[in-house]
């Protein structure tokens, strides 16, 4: 578990080293660069809505056929 979370750590301080120097060392301007990392990060925002959603829906599915395989085990 620990190697998961170090390896998490070490890829968000990576994404966000990156993420830095590609605003100091980009050649546009920087209403430009904002208006590009704004739709970025709103995407990103939506897909993981997207993929939160998709998932908590597996999930109630799964809990819903335990608690039915559960009821079946008590009769």
């Amino acid at each position: 578990m620990r190697r998961v979370i170090f390896f998490a750590l070490g890829l968000l301080f990576g994404a966000t080293l990156g993420a830095t120097l590609a605003f100091l060392l980009a050649p546009s301007s920087g209403q430009s660069l904002r208006k590009r990392a704004e739709r970025h990060v709103r995407h990103a925002w939506q897909e993981a809505q997207a993929a939160a959603e998709a998932k908590r829906k597996a999930l109630e599915a799964e809990l819903a056929a335990f608690n039915k395989r559960e009821r079946a085990g008590r009769k």
